[in-house]
C-alpha cells in the first residue's frame, strides 16, 4: 500500500472517530430519553415518553427556561447591536492599537471562566448589582461578546463600501446610508452573530453559577441541581428536545445566511 493510501486511510479514521467520539453523548442522551423505567437503562428495556411529559410538571426547570431566555434574548441583541460599532470600528479605521483592541474584545474567548466569573462578582459588588437578574444578564454579555464582534468582522470585510459612496452621491445622508444600505448587507453577519450569543448564554453554566443566589437561578443550573438529586430520565428528554431546537434553528439559518462561512471568516 502506498503511503498516500496510507495517509488517507489514517485521515479518514481520525475523522470518522471524531465524528463518532460527538456524536456518541448525544445519542446515548436521546436513547435514555425514551426509557420506560424510573432508573436510566443502556439500551432500555421497554421505551415511552412519559418522560417528554414530566417535563412540564417540573415547574422549577420552567421557571429557569423562561429566565435564561430572558437574559440571552436581551443580552444577545445589546451585545449584539453594540458589536455593529466596534466592528465598523475594526475594520474601517486605522485606530492606534486596533491589534490590541481587537485582542481585548476577543478576550473572554480565551481567559479562563473562572477568572472571569470571579472578576465579575467583584465588579458587580461595587456596582450593588451583583446576584440580580441585570448583574447576570451582564455576565452574559461579557462572556458572548465576542461572537457577534467576530461575524460582524467578517460581513464587514466582505462588505464593498462603495455603495455607500454611490448612496451618498443620490443624496442619502450618512444615517440614511447606513441604514438603507450598509445595515442590510451586514444582515447575515447580525444574525449569526446573534444566534450564537444567544444560544452561548442560554445554556452557559461557568458564568451563572458565580452569579445566582436565592430564587434567581437559569436553566442549566437548574437542571443540574435536578441530576443532583434525582435519577429519571427527565433531563435526557429535556436536551433532547433542545437539541432538535436548536439543530433545526442552525440549519434554518445556515442554509439562509451563511453562518459556518461567516463564523470562519470566509
Amino acid at each position: 500500500m502506498s503511503e498516500g493510501r496510507i495517509y488517507r486511510a489514517v485521515v479518514t479514521l481520525l475523522g470518522w472517530g471524531a465524528v463518532a467520539f460527538l456524536i456518541f453523548p448525544v445519542a446515548l442522551t436521546m436513547l435514555v430519553s425514551f426509557n420506560e423505567s424510573f432508573f436510566i437503562q443502556v439500551p432500555p428495556a421497554a421505551y415511552s415518553l412519559d418522560w417528554y411529559r414530566n417535563i412540564g410538571n417540573i415547574h422549577e426547570i420552567a421557571s429557569a427556561t423562561l429566565t435564561s431566555l430572558g437574559i440571552a434574548t436581551l443580552g444577545a441583541t445589546l451585545v449584539t447591536l453594540l458589536a455593529i460599532g466596534a466592528a465598523i470600528a475594526i475594520v474601517r479605521y486605522p485606530l492606534p492599537g486596533k491589534a490590541a483592541l481587537t485582542a481585548f474584545l476577543l478576550s473572554p474567548v480565551a481567559v479562563p471562566v473562572v477568572a472571569i466569573g470571579i472578576a465579575l462578582v467583584q465588579y458587580l459588588i461595587i456596582l450593588d448589582m451583583a446576584f440580580t437578574w441585570y448583574g447576570l444578564m451582564i455576565g452574559h454579555m461579557v462572556l458572548v461578546a465576542a461572537y457577534p464582534v467576530r461575524t460582524l468582522v467578517a460581513s464587514m470585510t466582505l462588505y464593498n463600501p462603495s455603495i455607500e459612496d454611490a448612496a451618498a452621491s443620490l443624496g442619502a445622508n450618512r444615517w440614511v446610508a447606513f441604514l438603507t444600505v450598509t445595515l442590510p448587507q451586514l444582515k447575515p453577519g447580525l444574525i449569526s452573530g446573534f444566534l450564537f450569543a444567544f444560544l452561548i448564554s442560554f445554556d452557559n453554566y461557568p458564568i451563572s453559577v458565580f452569579l445566582v443566589r436565592g430564587g434567581l437561578t437559569t436553566m442549566p443550573i437548574e437542571l443540574f441541581n435536578y441530576i443532583s438529586q434525582n435519577f429519571d430520565p427527565t433531563p435526557a428528554a429535556f436536551s433532547t428536545v433542545y437539541i432538535f431546537v436548536v439543530s433545526a434553528v442552525i440549519i434554518l439559518v445556515e442554509r439562509r445566511y451563511k453562518v459556518v462561512s461567516l463564523s470562519v471568516g470566509r
